[in-house]
């Protein structure tokens, strides 16, 4: 586990950052988590069940479901349920 995450201050005002705010708030924790949490790295390719995301960020399974898919629509990270991993890209 890292000490610390950097999240660059153009997430709120870049291209896909204000995409993703306009979409919601459900899309933004999800965005933000997924950037974040505990299993993240530098590389982005990571293992993280949908109930540990669901569990830390209080959100629902079919809320955060529907998030990962429009982020992945997006192209700013893809989750495999079948193995439990994410890539953000």
């Amino acid at each position: 586990m890292r000490d610390y995450g950097k999240v660059s201050p153009e997430f709120w005002t870049g291209e896909t950052g204000s995409a993703i705010i306009a979409k919601g708030p459900t899309e933004t924790i999800v965005a933000l988590y997924l950037l974040t949490c505990p299993n993240s790295n530098a590389i982005g390719l990571y293992y993280m069940p949908l109930s540990l995301l669901c569990e830390e960020t209080n959100l629902s399974a079919e809320g955060a479901s529907k998030a990962l898919a429009w982020l992945s629509e997006i192209g700013f990270a893809h989750w495999e349920a079948s193995t439990k991993t994410v890539w953000v890209v």
